[in-house]
């Protein structure tokens, strides 16, 4: 069973060698129309997805500050930002979240079947079509419709995806932290490969992954050609 895994893994890896020396395609020939609506597609989603999620992470609706901390986050570092955003004390009533939450699980579910839509018919969209809006696939699956399942959401996603990682489409670690953010943001478990970094809001530091063990998580990395976890890297379940 060990060599069976092992062949398996090597050849795994080994396709994903081979996909980088050619040009990645997607499952149909597309025109130039469709290249500019797909790329329209992720323009719109990249502001819809955050469109009231920012004022429930932040509970304040006043832009201003959002823009503050948001810049914070982004040119000074993630202690400096959040530290900020708890200075102010901010808060939002129940009545307001909750209909923050309903309006935003609303544009999530439009958001998640026009993506399905896109990769049933062209596949995950590699980054030199679609460019710095690349992020935005990985940021979708880390917000499935709040009436979803989540780890319904997550078995059926991750066999659709294995595919196309396998394909070359998308990038295995795109792949592992959709996985690892279902696992230890959702549902609050170890991760399975160890890729999201967790802040710890009482140090005000970075912390890594936590996993349930080193052997399971490398032999995870590894079936998908990502290498293995170093010393340092991760922290395990107690």
């Amino acid at each position: 069973m060990k060599i069976l895994k092992l062949i398996s893994c090597l050849f795994f890896s080994l396709s994903f060698l081979s996909l980088s020396a050619q040009e990645i395609k997607l499952k149909k020939e597309t025109t130039e129309n469709e290249l500019a609506y797909i790329q329209g597609v992720f323009e719109n989603i990249s502001i819809s997805d955050q469109k009231y999620r920012s004022y429930l992470t932040y509970e304040t609706m006043d832009d201003k500050i959002i823009a503050k901390i948001d810049s914070l986050l982004n040119h000074v570092g993630i202690k400096e930002g959040m530290n900020y955003a708890k200075s102010l004390d901010l808060s939002l009533s129940k009545g307001t979240k909750d209909s923050l939450i309903q309006l935003q699980n609303q544009i999530d579910l439009q958001n998640h079947m026009i993506l399905r839509g896109i990769w049933e018919t062209y596949g995950f969209i590699p980054k030199n079509i679609i460019k710095e809006k690349s992020y935005v696939q990985t940021l979708l699956l880390l917000h499935p419709p709040g009436e979803w399942d989540v780890r319904d959401f997550q078995k059926n996603y991750s066999g659709f995806l294995l595919e196309e990682v396998k394909l070359g489409r998308m990038p295995a670690k795109s792949y592992a932290s959709f996985y690892d953010n279902m696992l230890c943001k959702i549902l609050d478990e170890p991760q399975l490969y160890g890729t999201n970094q967790q802040f710890d809001s009482k140090s005000g530091k970075i912390l890594p992954p936590i996993i349930t063990s080193l052997s399971t998580a490398n032999e995870a990395r590894e079936a998908i050609g990502m290498p293995v976890l170093k010393e340092g890297e991760y922290r395990i379940a107690k």
